[in-house]
């Protein structure tokens, strides 16, 4: 499985924070400063959005899914510590990003019973050329952590798009549509899925696949991130 893969780096410095990169003491994976420092998402809490009620600009925006629940906003050494995660093989972070969401997951999402929990697909092509897709050992991490059954590829991505967060919301929209779909309906339909991403932007990958489990008979879909990035705020007209 992918969440049994050890990164290079992480042999090398087994005991460093995994948001800054610091020494850490014994086998703790986030340093004492980062630890009172993260940009952690406090409430009250949008349930749309799942933002701070003052960062939420979600106007009221339906979703496809029934919530979304994250413990940060994409900033500072949480921003860091997902794009050395993402981008510099190193996979320890994923059982500390899973550890967080659980908690966050467990106060936002109190009494759901889920059925299964999966994750954001990316291609083929992809997943060869990083090696993982980290959202899959984040959710196998989750997984393990809470005891809610892992289902592997339950969504799949058919084809490469441009980057979410280099795209105006207009074209983030657009730049979506027809790429996922489901895999296996039979384990979708009447299910309560908990669907996991690692960063979320404006939202629209969650929710397009989301819209897929929905089509396929999903009973309810809640999303989890590691981290959200805050609402761009309009310019005052005087």
């Amino acid at each position: 499985m992918e969440k049994k893969r050890f990164s290079f780096l992480a042999s090398i410095f087994p005991n460093r924070c995994v948001y800054c990169g610091a020494r850490t003491a014994g086998d703790a994976l986030v340093c004492d400063e980062c630890a009172a420092n993260l940009p952690r998402i406090e409430g009250p809490v949008c349930p749309k959005c799942g933002r701070g009620k003052k960062e939420c600009d979600c106007r009221g925006k339906e979703n496809y899914y029934d919530g979304i629940a994250a413990p940060f906003y994409f900033e500072g050494a949480v921003r860091k510590g997902i794009h050395t995660f993402k981008f510099r093989n190193y996979t320890a972070g994923a059982r500390e990003f899973a550890r967080e969401i659980y908690k966050t997951a467990g106060e936002r999402f109190e009494g759901v019973k889920f059925d299964f929990i999966t994750e954001v697909p990316i291609t083929e092509k992809s997943r060869r050329a990083r090696g993982y897709n980290q959202c899959r050992l984040i959710a196998e991490e989750f997984s393990d952590i809470s005891g809610i059954p892992y289902e592997q590829g339950i969504l799949k991505k058919i084809y490469e798009t441009q980057a979410q967060h280099g795209l105006s919301a207009f074209l983030r929209r657009g730049n979506l549509a027809g790429v996922f779909d489901v895999t296996d309906p039979v384990k979708v339909k009447g299910k309560t899925v908990l669907l996991c991403d690692d960063i979320s932007t404006s939202g629209e990958t969650l929710n397009e696949c989301s819209k897929m489990l929905w089509l396929y008979g999903a009973k309810q879909i809640y999303c989890v991130s590691v981290a959200l990035t805050k609402a761009k705020k309009k310019p005052e007209t005087r």
